[in-house]
């Protein structure tokens, strides 16, 4: 993932890079490269249309200001996540103009670009999205089928690659797991990928590896009403394209 931040404060710039490299990576994913311009005409003598994942504009710089940078920008690229940066919110108009997809409102906290980082649109990167186990082991998650404790031991069962074992609570598996919507608990010590159920038959989930998964008594009307959520978002996001 490559970042560009746009601002004629050296020092503003560098504490934002260094907040956004922290959080990007707590959320799964890997930077890239995080480059700073200290005005508009800097970044568009040398950027190009799908050079940058995300761009932050400073609005109130001397020479071309946010606005006008973001309008130069959306004539080339009218998908690149545009975030603008300022002490006020009289500009909110023009940003609906540009398509912006966040205001992060100065001064800038470690909350705020937390915030801004969680309201993104990161589906385009969820493919590359994944977790650190204790281990020091990285899991794609979409990779992932589902998830099996036994004995103090987790075994993850892939869809590309070896499955792995690894020492972790189930506690701190679901924790680590259940805050994507996609992963589900549906009996005590197995979480299931949705992306991977190829059926619901009765008490059980049919994966893509051939595996069957039983739901437990007190889980399965939660995983059932779960995986039918599941579908109805996926559809209407397809509709929405």
């Amino acid at each position: 993932m490559k970042i560009a931040l746009i601002d004629d404060d050296r020092q503003e710039t560098e504490y934002l890079s260094e907040l956004i490299g922290q959080h990007i990576s707590e959320l799964g994913f890997t930077i890239n490269n995080i480059d700073s311009f200290c005005s508009g005409e800097e970044f568009l003598l040398a950027w190009e249309p799908q050079m940058y994942d995300l761009i932050l504009l400073d609005i109130y710089m001397e020479g071309m200001d946010g606005i006008e940078t973001a309008r130069a920008i959306r004539e080339e690229d009218g998908e690149v996540p545009l975030v603008f940066c300022t002490f006020s919110n009289e500009f909110a108009s023009q940003s609906y103009e540009v398509c912006a997809q966040y205001y992060l409102q100065k001064p800038i906290s470690d909350q705020k670009v937390v915030n801004m980082l969680r309201r993104l649109e990161w589906k385009k990167y969820e493919s590359g999205r994944f977790i650190v186990l204790p281990d020091g082991q990285q899991v794609i998650l979409q990779n992932v089928v589902y998830t099996e404790y036994y004995n103090h031991v987790v075994t993850i069962y892939n869809k590309k690659g070896e499955d792995i074992r690894t020492r972790i609570s189930q506690s701190e598996l679901e924790r680590r797991l259940l805050e994507y919507p996609y992963f589900c608990c549906c009996s005590k010590g197995v979480v299931v990928n949705l992306y991977e159920v190829v059926r619901h038959s009765g008490n059980a989930f049919l994966m893509s590896n051939g595996k069957t998964v039983y739901l437990s008594r007190r889980k399965e009307r939660e995983a059932a009403d779960a995986l039918t959520n599941f579908h109805f978002k996926r559809i209407r996001e397809e509709m929405k394209r």
